[in-house]
């Protein structure tokens, strides 16, 4: 096997070795900076804070009122759906009325609520399927 060499001159001692406080010229490593303080003080980080608080403020702000001023539906349409006339015709009248049919009954689309269509086969007995679905002793 071959052994572990170290360089020349090093020994355990310089390894273990805690770095010096001071410099080369004697003086203290940890030295005071200008203004007597490592990091920003108190104030100048309220401060700081507050600003960016503030530009959010501006920004989400002036984002929403842009919106608002901007985001207007066109007044030039006019109502033409079905749903948004009177309705006129009796037929019409009781299709609108209709109860849907729930989805847990036989006839029921799940997740779909619907009238029933006079041509199907779920529809009450009447004129307009051929009363389908009527039995004799009804």
């Amino acid at each position: 096997m071959a052994e572990q060499r170290k360089p020349e001159g090093r020994s355990d001692a310089a390894e273990q070795h805690e770095p010096s406080p001071v410099d080369a010229m004697g003086h203290d490593k940890r030295r005071e900076v200008v203004g007597h303080s490592y990091g920003p003080s108190r104030r100048s980080q309220i401060i700081f804070f507050v600003a960016v608080g503030v530009v959010l403020v501006v920004v989400v702000g002036g984002w929403l009122s842009l919106v608002a001023v901007f985001d207007k539906p066109p007044t030039h349409f006019a109502d033409r759906a079905p749903w948004s006339t009177t309705v006129t015709n009796a037929q019409l009248a009781a299709e609108q009325s209709a109860k849907p049919v729930t989805p847990s009954s036989p006839c029921g689309e799940p997740g779909n609520q619907y009238p029933i269509p006079p041509e199907s086969p779920c529809a009450p007995p009447s004129r307009a399927n051929g009363f389908q679905g009527a039995s004799p002793g009804q």
